[in-house]
């Protein structure tokens, strides 16, 4: 038949379309933006005639009055994933909730447990070859609409046509409704000072030619903020919205290293203006393929250095998440959180990050808690995770201890209820006694002092100590060869213990200062250098020492951690630094001496003294006497 005969043919009101569900169908409503309302409004105005029908779908962003208790032995509602316009039926038990991976919802359907005899959809105009465009949303649609007997699709123009796994031929649709409206559009927000503080840290992990996944939100825009220093990124994600399209008009995103679609961002649906939709219509730069292939942990991890970003509501102590309810409560889905969790950790160099602010309820309740909510249903397990990030920093918890995560997760946490969350932990006897991790306060961490710096041979981090690089100090001290230890210990020390792994650690970041040179190995840091002062209030001058690991001599990381902690403490008002150095230690004493610093041997003492005056770079130029042992 001629397409524009069989186009006309099938269409009808949206009261005569929806008049063909029977009874006890399983409809499928279209996604999220992509939502058909006139089909909703119609099927609502039509309750009468209709019985125990179950509605199932994804978020959607339209009307959802079917959940009204009116329409209590019409319509039952079955969300895979809750969103705000169906959550007070949810908790109420007016509708359901089956909570699974978004990867596997289509099989789902198509195998026949979930299958939906009828589905309601919003299509794009026919072309000229009779094939309309599922546009912005394909996710679960496609399996709902290659299972059903009967297919009811809007046709409104302004739905973009998309490339992918979106044709839907005349043919395959029963009846067709004209429409004209807008499509539903997210408002682009500005990210707030939490979200943004979120996103500088997760942008500090995501590296050039990374695969990303991002949903929608404060905090995945706050990322994409941060990253306009980065070149040669990828997509690869469930959804998409505005944040990247800035990032593409920019040159940073590519696609040029992606495995799965290189040159193409990959999604099943995406949310947001109506700039974005221009921005997919018609672009062959964009594919849209179902939820089973995008989300399958399998693809994903095809990619390398994919950098998954999802939100949580908690995270125990111990690395449970939980981000679908609260308490007995639930709240919104698992969707593809774990999938794309377990596909990054698949992925070659990949990151799964969880992203949450600290505090909830404006800052009355603490979102690291000592064991999650009664009733609160564990999403992603402890083993799953691998990076945690607040506004106050990233805890990596892969292949940790629980010790290690507890300490972690609460150096991470808000300020006030680190106090209660380590004696939680004591109590349970998941860490020592008498840990030391309250003796820091984070809030006066100086974050701006972290930079990498390429020195000749390695490119290194930067930054301060913190409590949780306790086990890596130590680790620093075992791999010093003898004359090492001697050199900064003065003795011939066998052992660094915990406590004064712990003290090393612990500073105040004002009278107890310690800047470290680390060298990311695979997810983790290992410690090639530090230098330290510790002040004497009666001086105001403070004592330093500096030690780099042998391997890692004759690269200036001495003199450049030296250059930092000097700049950091004048501006702690500190007058200059002192220190004592043995004469077999003649890599720092010949450091310092480049640095113009006076050195003085002392016979009484078998030690040189060294003293930098901030004011005066030389304050004695008889000071430095050589002996036989210098």
């Amino acid at each position: 038949m001629n397409i524009e005969k069989l186009y006309k043919k099938k269409c009808v009101s949206a009261q005569q379309a929806v008049s063909h569900i029977r009874s006890g169908t399983r409809l499928l409503v279209g996604s999220g933006c992509a939502e058909p309302q006139s089909l909703v409004d119609a099927l609502c105005e039509n309750y009468r005639d209709m019985h125990d029908v179950e509605l199932v779908h994804l978020l959607t962003l339209g009307g959802a009055d079917y959940v009204d208790p009116k329409y209590v032995d019409h319509f039952r509602h079955n969300a895979f994933f809750i969103g705000a316009n169906v959550r007070k039926a949810v908790s109420q038990g007016r509708a359901d909730y089956t909570p699974i991976f978004l990867s596997e919802i289509p099989d789902l359907i198509k195998r026949g447990q979930r299958r939906c005899q009828a589905v309601l959809l919003q299509l794009s105009p026919p072309d000229k070859h009779g094939y309309c465009s599922m546009g912005i949303h394909v996710d679960i649609q496609r399996a709902a609409l290659e299972s059903a007997d009967l297919v009811i699709a809007e046709i409104n123009p302004n739905m973009p046509r998309t490339f992918g796994h979106t044709e839907v031929h005349l043919d395959q649709i029963d009846y067709l409704v004209e429409v004209d409206t807008p499509l539903l559009e997210i408002p682009v927000t500005e990210p707030d000072k939490t979200a943004m503080r979120i996103g500088f840290h997760i942008a500090r992990l995501i590296e050039n030619g990374s695969c990303l996944q991002m949903g929608i939100g404060n905090i995945p825009n706050a990322v994409l903020k941060f990253l306009g220093d980065k070149h040669d990124l990828g997509i690869h994600t469930e959804m998409f919205s505005d944040g990247v399209l800035e990032l593409i008009k920019n040159g940073n995103i590519t696609n040029r290293y992606k495995k799965v679609q290189p040159g193409k961002i990959v999604t099943s649906f995406t949310m947001g203006s109506r700039e974005l939709y221009d921005f997919v219509d018609d672009n062959p730069a964009v594919r849209f393929l179902t939820s089973d292939i995008v989300n399958d942990p399998r693809v994903i991890a095809e990619n390398d250095r994919v950098v998954a970003v999802n939100s949580a509501l908690q995270v125990d102590l111990t690395g449970q998440v939980c981000a679908d309810s609260i308490g007995y409560k639930f709240y919104s889905g698992i969707g593809g959180q774990v999938d794309f969790i377990r596909g990054a950790a698949l992925s070659k160099g990949g990151m799964p990050i969880l992203a949450l602010p600290s505090t909830a309820l404006k800052g009355t309740v603490s979102r690291i808690v000592p064991t999650l909510d009664e009733g609160a249903g564990v999403v992603t397990s402890r083993g799953d995770v691998h990076y945690v990030v607040t506004e106050y920093g990233s805890a990596y918890l892969h292949g940790k201890t629980i010790r290690e995560r507890a300490l972690a997760l609460i150096s991470i946490a808000h300020p006030d209820f680190r106090s209660e969350l380590l004696q939680s932990m004591v109590e349970r006897q998941y860490v020592f006694q008498d840990e030391k991790v309250l003796q820091q306060d984070y809030r006066k961490y100086p974050e701006d002092l972290e930079h990498w710096h390429q020195f000749k041979h390695h490119n290194l981090m930067i930054r301060p100590m913190k409590v949780t690089d306790e086990r890596t100090v130590q680790e620093f001290f075992y791999s010093h060869k003898p004359e090492t230890v001697y050199n900064r210990h003065f003795n011939s020390k066998k052992q660094l213990s915990r406590h004064e792994a712990a003290s090393l650690v612990c500073v105040d970041y004002e009278n107890q200062m310690a800047l470290a040179a680390f060298e990311k190995v695979d997810q983790g840091e290992q410690l090639v250098g530090v230098a330290r002062y510790t002040l004497n209030p009666r001086r105001n001058f403070a004592e330093t020492a500096v030690v780099v690991h042998e391997e890692y001599r004759r690269q200036g990381i001495a003199d450049h951690l030296l250059t930092q902690l000097q700049e950091y403490a004048e501006k702690q008002g500190i007058e200059g630094f002192y220190s004592e150095i043995l004469p077999s230690n003649r890599a720092v004493l010949e450091l310092h001496r480049k640095r113009n610093h006076a050195v003085k041997y002392s016979e009484d003492h078998e030690v040189f003294h060294v003293k930098n005056s901030f004011k005066q770079e030389r304050y004695d130029e008889n000071l430095d006497k050589p002996t036989e042992s210098d």
